[in-house]
């Protein structure tokens, strides 16, 4: 995760001069780079041992080894606060060009908030989960369930069945019936499903492993996952145009999912899914090539 991002995102679980020490490190992350201890102690009017204690909550071994990370973190931030409305990234009024670029800059700013969450780590035990398992399911509601079908649509292409229940009694038989030797992706942002709480619960204490796509900031369901892949929380959840920035940022975790699957054993995979389209191709109805 991007060092700036989860900065931001754990300010919550801070002391008082540890927060007010971030908030100099958030509000102006390039002058960082140059500052010692004594300035950034200074600035923040906070002790010497703050500026030591927050870099240690941050997995640094020190000031300089949290200067280098800001280095690397500060481009793909600044991408991740364009300034964007992602709630409202298109108005009255507007022409077709205006609504364009609106989105454009939405979905851009999105990309890099998803990418500044999403820990690699994290990404590489839930593909070993999704990889290990006997069967696997995916649980997702409402608009989400486009995009778990869509999962579900690229593992079948190499071999990989996926189920993705829909209705709300298949949902609970997918729950009920799971056992430890399958692996359960819950996508949920910010766990109000009706469903994604019990389900969670029950899940974890009979040793499903649970994959839970959510929220960057803290859930009701993060207790209950084994691996938390993250979804940029930019978006308010009631007060916006429509889910653009949700829904391409949930896109993209599965994206990701499924790519960090296929590479385990890319040319297996890829000379599997070739001999499948083939296969298609040669049904009939379906164009092998460009015309």
């Amino acid at each position: 995760m991007n060092i700036l991002t989860r900065l931001r995102l754990e300010r919550g679980g801070l002391t008082e001069a540890e927060r007010a020490l971030a908030d100099v490190i958030l509000t102006d992350p390039a002058r960082c780079l140059t500052d010692g201890a004594k300035q950034l102690a200074a600035r923040a009017l906070v002790s010497q041992a703050t500026v030591y204690r927050l870099c240690e909550k941050l997995g640094c071994t020190g000031l300089a080894d949290l200067r280098v990370r800001l280095a690397g973190a500060l481009e793909s931030f600044r991408h991740e606060n364009a300034g964007v409305d992602v709630n409202f990234p298109v108005g009255p009024g507007q022409d077709g060009r205006a609504v364009i670029d609106g989105l454009a800059r939405d979905l851009a700013q999105t990309l890099a908030a998803t990418a500044n969450v999403l820990d690699a780590a994290a990404l590489d035990r839930a593909a070993e989960l999704v990889l290990a398992a006997e069967r696997v399911d995916v649980l997702a509601t409402a608009g989400n369930v486009a995009f778990a079908q869509n999962f579900r649509f690229q593992m079948a292409e190499v071999g990989r069945a996926v189920n993705v229940p829909v209705d709300e009694y298949e949902q609970r038989l997918a729950v009920a019936s799971a056992d430890p030797t399958h692996a359960v992706v819950l996508v949920s942002f910010g766990g109000r499903g009706a469903i994604a709480r019990p389900a969670a619960r029950s899940l974890a204490e009979r040793g499903v492993p649970v994959v839970l796509v959510a929220s960057a900031e803290p859930t009701p369901l993060d207790e209950y996952a084994r691996v938390k892949l993250a979804l940029s929380p930019q978006e308010n959840h009631a007060r916006k145009v429509s889910p653009f920035a949700t829904g391409l940022s949930l896109l993209f975790v599965l994206d990701a999912l499924f790519a960090r699957c296929f590479v385990e054993d890319f040319d297996a995979n890829l000379a599997r899914r070739l001999a499948y389209y083939e296969g298609i191709v040669s049904l009939g109805g379906c164009s092998g090539g460009r015309r």
